[in-house]
């Protein structure tokens, strides 16, 4: 994988590859919004594309929202009106891709990094441990929410990948060992354009993130085996691969219950 943010193309399809410098995860400030706003603005010059898709070249996630850097800076509120207003403009460019964008969900997709994947037409998720999607961290600023429920971003829970798929916030959820194939098997199928990104709403946003100040961070939830496989973070054979079975019942799945 590249070693930074950028495209590598093949017959039609584009992969724009999210490697922020600097930091072992993907999260945004100024100057990745603008790294991604030249990536989305090399994409809509090429007329061949049909089809993009957007993953990480990171292995620690797909991306984990804003950096903690960038909302500390952040003071006045004014700032963070036109902050939320620049990340509206870049993921209005994305969805107005002419080529159809996928979003290809591997590891921890939060705050920004959700609405990254929701401006997307289609999201496809590797379920995993440690893939949860959700806002425990920031409340949305990007205008990428269409489809989560109020639920999902005012308790700052998580969400597993086939949880996700459950409330149609992911199109198609699948192992990793899958995901080559799901991913290949998706493309040729060419699906249409849906052009999902809102365009109300986004002033009453604004003014939202402007007078929140920020959440408190915490860490993500350590889950128990047995709730990871009920709410379908793994499978039961990884299940079995992680952990010995027990004769006890599993847990029914808990939807929101036992996230963050």
């Amino acid at each position: 994988m590249p070693p930074e943010t950028s495209i590598t193309t093949d017959r039609g399809v584009a992969t724009l590859w999210l490697a922020f410098p600097g930091e072992p995860v993907n999260a945004f400030d100024l100057a990745r919004l603008n790294q991604l706003e030249a990536a989305i603005a090399a994409l809509s010059a090429d007329r061949h594309l049909e089809q993009v898709v957007i993953r990480s070249a990171k292995p620690a996630g797909f991306c984990a929202g804003l950096h903690p850097n960038a909302v500390r800076s952040l003071m006045h509120p004014a700032d963070r009106a036109a902050f939320s207003h620049r990340g509206q403009t870049v993921f209005a460019k994305l969805a107005a891709l002419r080529a159809v964008t996928i979003a290809l969900i591997e590891g921890p997709c939060l705050g920004a990094g959700l609405e990254l994947a929701a401006a997307c037409d289609y999201r496809l998720c590797v379920a995993g441990l440690a893939n949860h999607l959700g806002f425990p961290h920031e409340r949305p600023c990007f205008g990428g929410t269409a489809g989560v429920p109020k639920e999902l971003i005012d308790s700052r829970r998580t969400l597993s990948g086939r949880e996700a798929r459950t409330l149609g916030l992911v199109d198609r959820a699948f192992c990793e060992r899958r995901a080559r194939i799901e991913l290949q098997t998706f493309l040729n199928e060419a699906h249409p354009k849906r052009h999902q990104f809102r365009s109300a709403g986004l002033a009453d946003e604004r003014r939202a993130f402007a007078a929140d100040m920020g959440r408190e961070w915490r860490p993500l939830p350590a889950l128990d085996h047995k709730i990871a496989l009920a709410r379908g973070f793994i499978t039961p054979l990884e299940f079995e691969q992680l952990s010995k079975p027990t004769p006890a019942a599993l847990e029914p799945a808990s939807g929101f219950r036992a996230a963050a």
